[in-house]
């Protein structure tokens, strides 16, 4: 019997993920003897992959951002094919019998669902056990919407692999991420609950090991693992024993990989840091949300700003290419400019690497700010969540309006924005930790904040990644004049103006010699050779050739300051 699993979205480029949930179900519907099919895509879409496939069943991962999308998508299936329908996933704990009534989907499947959803399409499709027996299962019976307590599965080292061979998108290469436990020991108030959160379940490190090399097998272009569970940092004995599998991996394959990690926990034994680094580790994830300890207290975080500063401080110091860190905007009332204050501070003592995006607070249901916003002096505006996406609030603080919260976070991303451009723009970023961030997203796909501020500046972007193709370096003021060769990063036909009778390049007005050695920087002659043709035309106001050699170099340092020139070595 063949069972459709999907994932729809208007607004993200589904295609594009993994969805590795999904394939963890396949594996376990295939070891239940049904025939998974998993799709991935554009609502309209799927309609025509049912009307393909013909499956006996189809189950939907709901989420924050498609719960209108998959009760529209329901009614259809229901009227076209009269099949059943499943609706599980992360929101599945915020949908209730109207939901059911409105999308005419069967049944509401909460909690992890490798062992419980089997068991439903078997009493479902072949009449095989109680529906009264599942687990998690959510129904209109007799009138009345009925719910059961949700599965939570101890044993993760038990269940079946992810079947990504069940997918329906031929073209799309999977593996990248991983789970290698489920659960959280922390309770923040914003963090979805989802059924079994807070029970902290392992898998063993070989069989996660094994996962990843069978991974690398199926999918030769595979360079970037993401690591999705709360809890994979809770050990310091378990990073060891994964960082030690990983080393071994990278000696076969070019692997990086990208974890989370609590500063609360790991601040204990922040040294495990250049063991992970060593085995392959290219970003980390930490929780921040606000720059104000009262707020960070109320969100129930378990950290403290100091201790975040100095893994931040510690982390770019190891040598760590990304620390991706998130601010929640809309959320309880924080101290006037805490969280631009403390943003400031980490892009200081992390410049090109602290990675920082901000995002308004979400209320997900059996969240305590769902539950209980009056605690945290909040107002909901839409707890369905139907109205909203995370391009506009629906939390705020009470006083606060919708508009206001926009504009805090418009006022918020400013101050990132012109913090990182004013690192590149001074030219404060260490060469070595760009030459990271360009290996990061050329070679690996993993493009920081902070790569993306590079490019958007046309002379930087030009200057580093000449660097970083080794085809030039940054002047150094010891250099051989007889073996250097400059070279302009720009085309200066496209570059210079002369509207006001005089050179300009970038708004800077130039003199004559700034000019001359501009010219003469076309990668074709050595500095020293240049230095000779230009002392004789302008050498005249100087005491010596000794003078106006350092005038040169002053010249060459402030040109590589504003990214104009790199510089070839023979």
């Amino acid at each position: 019997m063949k069972i459709l699993l999907c994932n729809v979205s208007k607004k993200y480029e589904t295609r594009a993920h993994d969805y590795l949930g999904l394939f963890y179900l396949a594996g376990a519907l295939e070891a239940a003897g049904f025939e998974p099919l998993v799709f991935h895509g554009k609502p309209e879409d799927l309609i025509e992959q049912v009307k393909q496939n013909q499956p006996d069943a189809v189950g939907f991962s709901c989420d924050f951002d498609n719960v209108s999308l998959i009760a529209d998508l329901s009614r259809k299936i229901k009227k076209g094919w009269e099949i059943p329908v499943i609706v599980g996933g992360p929101q599945s704990i915020g949908l209730d019998g109207q939901f059911l009534k409105e999308s005419q989907a069967d049944y509401i499947l909460r909690g992890e669902a490798e062992v419980s959803l089997p068991l439903l399409l078997k009493a479902v499709l072949k009449e095989e056990g109680e529906l009264s027996e599942i687990s998690g299962l959510a129904m209109i019976r007799d009138g009345v919407f009925t719910v059961a307590p949700p599965e939570i599965i101890k044993d993760l080292d038990a269940l079946p692999l992810p079947a990504y061979h069940a997918s329906l998108h031929i073209d799309h290469a999977y593996g990248k991420l991983i789970f290698t436990g489920r659960g959280c020991p922390y309770q923040c108030a914003y963090c979805a609950p989802s059924p079994g959160k807070q029970q902290v379940r392992l898998r063993s490190i070989p069989l996660v090991l094994e996962e990843i090399k069978l991974n690398l097998e199926n999918n030769p272009e595979l360079k970037y693992i993401i690591i999705m569970d709360d809890a994979f940092t809770l050990s310091r004995e378990r990073i060891e024993e994964f960082c030690r599998g990983m080393r071994e991996i990278r000696q076969d394959r070019d692997l990086v990989w990208y974890c989370e990690c609590h500063v609360g926990r790991i601040k204990n034994w922040m040294d495990i840091l250049p063991t992970m680094i060593d085995a392959g580790l290219v970003r980390l994830q930490i929780g921040i949300e606000s720059g104000d300890q009262q707020v960070i207290d109320q969100y129930n975080k378990h950290v403290k700003i100091d201790d975040i500063v100095e893994f931040v401080t510690y982390a770019a110091t190891c040598g760590l290419t990304q620390i991706a860190t998130n601010f929640i905007v809309g959320g309880p009332a924080e101290s006037p400019g805490a969280t631009a204050t403390l943003i400031k501070t980490l892009i200081d003592r992390a410049p090109g690497i602290i990675d920082i995006i901000t995002g308004f607070l979400r209320a997900y249901p059996g969240t305590e700010i769902m539950d209980n916003p009056e605690k945290f002096n909040l107002v909901l505006h839409d707890q369905s969540g139907r109205l909203s996406g995370d391009d506009y609030p629906f939390v705020t603080p009470v006083g606060c309006s919708q508009d206001q919260v926009m504009k805090n976070r418009q006022e918020l991303n400013k101050v990132i924005r012109q913090s990182m451009q004013n690192k590149i723009k001074n030219h404060e970023l260490k060469n070595e930790v760009v030459q990271k961030q360009f290996n990061a997203a050329l070679k690996y796909g993993i493009r920081s904040r902070w790569f993306e501020e590079i490019a958007a500046n046309p002379r930087a972007y030009e200057y580093y990644y000449v660097l970083y193709l080794n085809e030039g370096q940054a002047f150094e003021r010891s250099m051989d004049f007889s073996s250097d060769y400059p070279q302009r990063t720009f085309e200066l036909w496209r570059t210079m103006t002369f509207t006001e009778g005089f050179p300009k390049l970038d708004g800077m007005a130039l003199s004559p010699l700034e000019y001359e050695l501009l010219l003469r920087c076309a990668g074709k002659r050595s500095l020293a050779e240049i230095e000779v043709e230009l002392y004789e035309h302008f050498g005249g106001p100087y005491h010596d050739p000794a003078e106006f050699h350092g005038k040169l170099v002053d010249l060459l340092d402030q040109f590589d300051f504003k990214y104009w020139l790199t510089h070839f070595v023979i």
